[in-house]
């Protein structure tokens, strides 16, 4: 196997969040969205995977955008009537799916040395690993085990 071989497979092995995390470590700073979660820590989430935002009423199962029915996963607060749906893009486009929050996320631009990892144990499955920043406790989320879950 040649050094090039094994590079290839090594990199086909790393997942969509394993990607992200060293595409935002090389670069030493994060855009991201805080996003408030309902019975949860904020969820904290990178822009570049969000492809649109759209506004939405909250009690649907699905969003159309372009020519897709994209399934809902909802964040937001269930008394809540209106929303903005956020398209998480996938590996493909049958991976796609839109995160129904409140409202339009908080921005941030931050210094990948702000965030710290947080000794908190995991019991949501949808939560891939919780993190502080300052005093804030946030949670990124589990992408692959939320798309998984709604295709089933």
């Amino acid at each position: 196997m040649t050094d090039k071989s094994i590079v290839s497979a090594a990199a086909e092995q790393i997942d969509r969040q394993e990607l992200q995390h060293l595409i935002t470590v090389s670069t030493g700073f994060i855009d991201a969205y805080i996003i408030d979660c309902h019975g949860k820590e904020p969820m904290l989430l990178p822009q570049n995977i969000i492809l649109s935002a759209l506004d939405s009423t909250t009690d649907v199962p699905f969003v159309q955008w372009h020519e897709l029915k994209l399934p809902v996963y909802a964040v937001n607060e269930p008394a809540r009537k209106n929303g903005v749906a956020l398209v998480i893009e996938g590996d493909d486009v049958q991976q796609r799916f839109a995160l129904m929050c409140n409202e339009m996320p908080r921005t941030i631009r931050l210094r990948i040395s702000e965030i710290v990892d947080e000794e908190k144990t995991l019991t949501d499955p949808a939560i891939y690993q919780y993190v502080r920043m300052g005093e804030d406790v946030y949670h990124v989320p589990n992408l692959n085990y939320i798309q998984s879950s709604m295709q089933s």
